[in-house]
C-alpha cells in the first residue's frame, strides 16, 4: 500500500515537473508585448518628522506622524524580447494619496521659563504622490494561451510629499494653555533610485491581445529636506502592488 501511494505521488511529481520543463522550454515567439493595469498600493508607509523654532526665548517643539495610506494605482508597461525567452523592458506607474497626521508638540510660555505648554492636533489631507519608472529584466515564461514575465532590476522614484513645518496656534491670557488652530505644511519633491522584482500573468484571447494581472514589489528610502528640523525626514517608497488589466501582443 506504501510503495503504491509513493509511486502514486512520484507519478503526479514527474508529471508536473515534465509540464513545467516543457512550458520553460516553450520559445516566447512575440516580439513584444504590452500591458496596461490598474491596481493599486497595498502597503502604507509610516514615518514621523520634528521641527524646533525659537519663541518667546526658548525653544517651541512640533512633532507629526505620517501614514502615506494605500490607494489606487496606474501602470503600463512595455517588454521587448531580445532573444529567447529573455526581454527587457520598462513599466510606469503612478500612485497618489490624501492623508491625515498627527501633530503633537509644546509652546514656551509667554511669562516663565521652563514651562512649556502642550498642545495636539491634526494636519488634514496631506498629499503624497509618487511615480516610478522600473526598468526590468525579464525571462518569460509561455504556452501557446498563457505566459508569465519574471522580472526585477532597478527603479527611479520621483515622490512628492506634503509635510509639515509649523502650526498655527491661539492664546489668551493667561496664556497657560495653546490651542492648536492649523498645520503650516510645505510640498518637498525628492528623486531617488531603487528596485523592483514582479510577475506579470497573460492570458491570450486572440493572438494580439489578452488579460492579465501583475504582482510587484518596489522600494526606495528617501530623506527629505524641513526648514527647522535638524536631520532629514526618512521615508520609504514604493511597497507591495498589485493590479490587472489588458495585455497587447505584437
Amino acid at each position: 500500500m506504501r510503495a503504491t501511494v509513493l509511486i502514486g505521488v512520484t507519478a503526479v511529481g514527474l508529471a508536473i515537473g515534465v509540464r513545467t520543463a516543457e512550458a520553460q522550454v516553450t520559445r516566447w515567439s512575440d516580439r513584444a508585448r504590452v500591458s496596461i493595469n490598474v491596481g493599486a498600493q497595498l502597503t502604507s508607509t509610516t514615518f514621523t518628522s520634528t521641527t524646533s523654532f525659537p519663541v518667546y526665548l526658548e525653544t517651541s517643539t512640533i512633532n507629526t506622524s505620517y501614514t502615506a495610506a494605500k490607494g489606487k494605482l496606474f501602470d503600463g508597461g512595455f517588454l521587448y524580447r531580445l532573444s529567447g525567452n529573455f526581454g527587457i523592458g520598462v513599466d510606469l506607474s503612478f500612485y497618489s494619496e490624501r492623508h491625515d497626521a498627527g501633530v503633537t508638540g509644546s509652546i514656551p510660555h509667554p511669562f516663565f521659563f521652563t514651562t512649556p505648554r502642550s498642545f495636539n492636533g491634526t494636519a488634514a489631507g496631506l498629499q503624497r504622490s509618487e511615480f516610478a519608472a522600473n526598468v526590468q529584466a525579464a525571462y518569460v515564461i509561455t504556452s501557446r494561451r498563457y505566459d508569465i514575465a519574471i522580472s526585477g532590476g532597478p527603479t527611479i522614484f520621483r515622490v512628492s510629499q506634503d509635510l509639515v513645518s509649523n502650526i498655527v496656534y491661539t492664546e489668551t491670557y493667561p496664556y497657560d494653555t495653546v490651542t492648536f488652530t492649523s498645520a503650516t505644511t510645505v510640498s518637498v519633491d525628492r528623486t531617488k533610485v531603487g528596485f523592483n522584482v514582479g510577475a506579470d500573468f497573460g492570458y491570450k484571447l486572440s493572438p494580439n491581445f489578452g488579460l492579465g494581472g501583475v504582482v510587484r514589489f518596489s522600494r526606495a528610502s528617501l530623506s527629505f529636506p524641513l526648514t527647522g528640523s535638524a536631520t532629514d525626514v526618512n521615508a520609504d517608497a514604493g511597497g507591495l502592488q498589485a493590479g490587472g488589466g489588458v495585455r497587447f501582443y505584437f
